[in-house]
């Protein structure tokens, strides 16, 4: 299959510290942050991640699924999480944003392209700002790493499975391998440790895979994955990763930062 669309960030459309200083004063690139109210690993991994030519103010999004105890409660969950995105877009733009991240994934993929992009144009009529979603990083991702067979880590139940490997195939990716950790609800997500991350990754490292992803924005794997690609040889991109990473190319941001993977290192 053809792999994923390169992202096409230019040397001419990064800008300079100093010249966003010019209009964004003390902050540069004010990002708003969405993202679930159970949700600890997004502020935490892109705090991480900061660079001096941007910072994030964050809206939670009201969970009104949280258990996972039914196959149907993961349904209800991102159907939940699509109807409470505008309000938490209402409380983001009272930093006055140049742009929101959406820090969900399930939510954007369920609906393929066109859920992503109806989510993305309902933001945009409501707040005149765009919002950055996983479906566009990892689109992105896997262009520059040149991938169309990948290895997927979730922590979701089973009811998800098809899901990813039907946005995946959308976008002309072949998933080789899938490892679902079944977490029991949206909170359990950033209970998951290093250890059962480690793992999961180096199952889903099968021959044939040309890059692995990980999806669950709650899931704390942004350094596991970055230390992993040494011992797994693919690069990997946890997903809190590619939607910084993407969100700062996006807007002109060439910071390369050391410690969170190829992705940020290296494009």
């Amino acid at each position: 299959m053809k792999a994923a669309t390169n992202a096409g960030f230019s040397k001419e459309s990064v800008r300079t510290f100093a010249d966003m200083g010019k209009t964004n004063g003390n902050w540069g690139t004010k990002f708003g942050v969405l993202t679930p109210a159970t949700n600890l690993s997004v502020e935490d991994e892109l705090w991480s991640m900061r660079v001096p030519e941007a910072t994030i103010a964050t809206a939670r999004i009201i969970i009104d699924q949280v258990k996972w105890t039914t196959p149907d409660d993961l349904r209800k969950f991102v159907e939940g999480v699509r109807k409470r995105i505008p309000d938490a877009a209402d409380h983001a733009v009272a930093v006055e944003p140049d742009a929101l991240i959406l820090g969900i994934s399930i939510s954007v993929l369920w609906g393929g392209l066109a859920g992503n992009e109806s989510i993305k144009q309902a933001i945009q009529q409501q707040t005149g700002l765009d919002l950055y979603t996983a479906v566009d990083a990892a689109q992105a991702a896997l262009g520059v790493f040149g991938a169309s067979r990948i290895g997927v880590v979730t922590p979701y139940p089973e009811l998800a499975d098809a899901k990813v490997v039907d946005f995946f195939r959308e976008i002309g990716v072949d998933v080789v391998a899938q490892k679902g950790l079944r977490a029991t609800s949206a909170r359990s997500i950033g209970e998951i440790p290093a250890s059962e991350l480690r793992s999961a990754l180096r199952d889903v490292c099968v021959p044939g895979v040309e890059a692995i992803v990980t999806l669950g924005t709650d899931l704390k794997v942004a350094a596991v994955a970055a230390q992993a690609e040494g011992w797994l040889g693919v690069p990997t991109a946890a997903v809190n990763t590619a939607l910084w990473w993407y969100a700062l190319r996006t807007r002109g941001i060439a910071a390369q930062i050391q410690g969170w993977g190829s992705l940020m290192s290296e494009h």
